[in-house]
């Protein structure tokens, strides 16, 4: 059995002689946070402070948004609000809308299907929703998309619509002409959208904006952490009907609201029904005024998740079935069996179970959508751009990236693909890296010291739960628990904590997902852990547990 390695970010090793404040300045260290903003980060400003030069948004072409939505709500013209179908531009476009409305604007919502419109600004979703709604629109507004659709913008400009751009996706060398530009790569759509609305109105939904940011994998550090630090706080005290119904749905307390269940929970609810169906009832929901109103749609969009999951399941089991060859530097699968809403999915699931970039294609008769995951030694959307020839379209970042292609080009584009990787990745060292603050001893398992560590929440990309390295730790008893025995529990101690130090002489531990390796394990034997530091709370007693990561005989430490 193969381990990841451990990447030490501190030398130092935490012990009971640690305050609380000397962790927290590690941690915070750890990070690349001055010692002159920890209390900032540890107490993070009101995103009302925030101004356009934190987002690095041009004032004129903020001005220029503002004053042209303002004229169109006062002149009573029709404005469209053109999102996107995952949950950062449903939450956009829910904030931006209830903005609008509340303004009594002449404002319609739409967010496009997944198959039938594309993803971004298309210049026929916009002629036929015309068509449909037997309106002709003034203003379109589009949040999440826009900054690469130079093309169809141009065409809606000539029909007499203005178009203003809200976005943070990767901008293209020219800018598209669009009478406002509103880009920055600092943040979610959520935020932006959030932001421009706070020109127009004195309190946008920041709970949505939170909620959006989160669900779109951005770093909460910066002024990131100052929207979920306060989005979440919004969230708990006032819940709107929609964001109630999906809580009690998933029976979870407002109160104990985090940024876990904004991405893990609610986030993968609102893309579900993007990825499987029409995604405009995730916006009814978010924008719903009563909980009469919002217990069907979030019910939906609780079934589609589950539809979901069990789609998921089963193309990863397909998947799976098929693993890479040792020497293989690249997962690539066409099937048409892959529902090209969960391709990514797919693709990140291989990456994290193999530690190779993934192409994961949902094929179809003429032309068929692709989606790749990659690893810190690939960029993948490089790679994928030296090929450009082969795509119809492709975006995406050095880890993520999506395309569309004629169906004839995949085998092509396999064998370009294999080659160059086998050449460019033929001397790198593949293997997972656990990143872990310091080294610690359990004698650090205090009450005030885990509580201290929370004060570094909200926790997500950027600003992981903390991690320490337990090494040479004695194992004195361990069993599977769970329904399914898919669980460890263990209890251990620490051979080198010297008695002076008056501590329990043992710890427990919980160990999510690792019951398989209860075969592995001895009692007696000392083992090295990877874990975070945990409270365990009932009948009002708090006892330190360890939520465990990763067990090993022994880890390998690099340097970096």
């Amino acid at each position: 059995m193969s381990f990841p390695k451990i990447n030490l970010l501190s030398s130092k090793t935490i012990d009971g002689h640690f305050s609380p404040d000397q962790i927290l300045a590690i941690l915070l260290k750890n990070r690349q946070i001055k010692s002159s903003l920890f209390s900032s980060f540890l107490t993070p400003p009101h995103p009302d402070q925030l101004t356009f030069t934190d987002f690095s948004l041009s004032k004129l072409q903020l001005k220029k948004a503002v004053n042209t939505i303002k004229k169109s709500i006062k002149d009573q013209q029709n404005i469209l609000i053109y999102g996107d179908y995952d949950a950062d531009g449903i939450t956009s476009t829910a904030i931006l809308w209830q903005s609008l409305h509340s303004l009594g604007a002449k404002v319609s919502p739409f967010i496009p299907h997944r198959d039938k419109d594309g993803y971004g600004l298309n210049f026929s979703s916009f002629t036929r929703l015309q068509k449909q709604k037997k309106i002709k629109y003034d203003l379109v507004i589009t949040v999440d998309n826009g900054i690469s659709a130079g093309s169809d913008i141009k065409k809606i400009n000539k029909t007499g619509t203005k178009v203003i751009i809200v976005d943070h996706h990767l901008a293209p060398p020219l800018p598209p002409p669009a009478l406002a530009l509103l880009h920055s790569s600092l943040t979610s759509a959520s935020v932006l959208a959030w932001f421009l609305a706070k020109q127009l109105v004195p309190s946008p939904d920041l709970g949505l904006a939170a909620l959006g940011l989160v669900a779109d994998c951005q770093p909460l550090l910066s002024l990131n952490r100052y929207f979920v630090y306060h989005g979440l706080a919004s969230l708990r005290q006032h819940p709107s009907p929609g964001i109630s119904a999906m809580l009690s749905l998933a029976k979870i307390s407002p109160s104990d609201l985090s940024a876990y269940h904004l991405g893990f929970i609610l986030g993968p609810q609102i893309n579900a029904i993007g990825r499987l169906d029409d995604p405009l009832d995730a916006l009814r929901l978010l924008c719903a005024i009563s909980l009469s109103q919002a217990r069907p749609l979030a019910q939906k969009l609780a079934s589609f998740n589950f539809d979901r999951q069990s789609l998921q399941k089963e193309a990863i089991n397909l998947a799976l079935s098929f693993p890479p060859h040792p020497s293989d530097r690249l997962i690539f699968q066409a099937r048409t069996q892959f529902h090209p809403g969960l391709i990514g999915l797919v693709a990140g699931h291989l990456t994290q179970t193999y530690f190779l970039p993934s192409v994961i294609i949902s094929r179809q008769k003429n032309i068929s959508k692709g989606s790749c995951r990659s690893i810190p030694q690939l960029n993948i959307i490089d790679t994928l751009r030296r090929f450009s020839s082969l795509f119809i379209d492709l975006g995406g970042h050095s880890a993520a990236a999506g395309f569309t292609l004629k169906t004839k080009n995949i085998p092509l584009l396999r064998q370009k693909l294999k080659t160059y990787l086998q050449k460019k990745l033929a001397k790198v060292d593949l293997f997972p890296v656990i990143t872990v603050e310091a080294s610690a001893k359990l004698s650090a398992l205090k009450i005030q010291n885990i509580k201290a560590i929370t004060r570094l929440a909200p926790f997500g990309i950027g600003n992981s739960t903390p991690l320490f390295y337990f090494p040479g730790l004695r194992l004195v008893s361990f069993r599977q628990v769970g329904s399914d025995l898919s669980h460890l529990k263990l209890t251990l101690d620490d051979p080198d904590t010297a008695k002076t130090e008056k501590i329990s002489a043992s710890v427990d531990a919980i160990a999510f997902k690792k019951g398989h390796l209860a075969s592995t394990l001895k009692t007696g034997s000392l083992v090295d852990l990877v874990a975070s530091l945990d409270l365990n709370t009932w009948a009002n007693r708090s006892i330190p547990q360890l939520m465990v990561k990763e067990i090993s005989p022994s880890f390998d430490i690099i340097k970096t």
